[in-house]
């Protein structure tokens, strides 16, 4: 540059030329290459609050607020950073950058980005939960295709009835 030397040997640097390149991809697994899961699917706004039941077959982000159950069984969730869900969720796979509080059910992978903020039981198959995330709740790894018992479903269940106290007599 300086001198008029010709600078041949020089090998291009892809983080300069595509800051993203050396990003750790934090999409769902079977996202494209092109697309994040914020582009194709279903989206939940920020400004929307929604309360009641979903059930579907496609993928879903959310980055307002929702209350009640989330079933997405051959799909993915996605919780933005400015989500805010109060469910018990069952999905494929769940990804948590904001709030979530309720039980989360993974038929394959379950992550909770370090901005996320879980308080729930977790059940799936992987389990990631990145460093400066909050979590507080139980995991249950499972294989992949077992189902979790049900109450009634093993011989290990078993129901407790109170009966009333018998009044001592001396």
């Amino acid at each position: 540059m300086w001198g008029g030397k010709k600078d041949e040997g020089t090998v291009p640097n892809p983080a300069r030329e595509n800051p993203t390149a050396t990003a750790r991809d934090l999409r769902p697994l079977g996202s494209t290459m092109g697309a994040g899961p914020r582009s194709s699917g279903a989206r939940l706004g920020r400004s929307l609050s929604v309360k009641g039941e979903l059930v579907g077959n496609e993928e879903l982000v959310i980055d307002g607020e929702f209350e009640g159950s989330i079933e997405l069984n051959e799909s993915s969730l996605t919780v933005g950073p400015q989500g805010r869900v109060q469910a018990d969720v069952r999905a494929r796979e769940i990804v948590v950058e904001g709030t979530v509080r309720g039980n989360l059910c993974a038929a394959d992978r379950l992550q909770i980005s370090k901005s996320g903020n879980v308080v729930g039981d977790l059940v799936a198959a992987r389990i990631v939960i990145e460093d400066g995330a909050y979590f507080k709740g139980s995991i249950d790894i499972q294989k992949p295709g077992e189902q979790k018992k049900t109450k009634g479903e093993g011989g290990e269940s078993f129901r407790i009835t109170p009966v009333a106290a018998k009044e001592k007599t001396q």
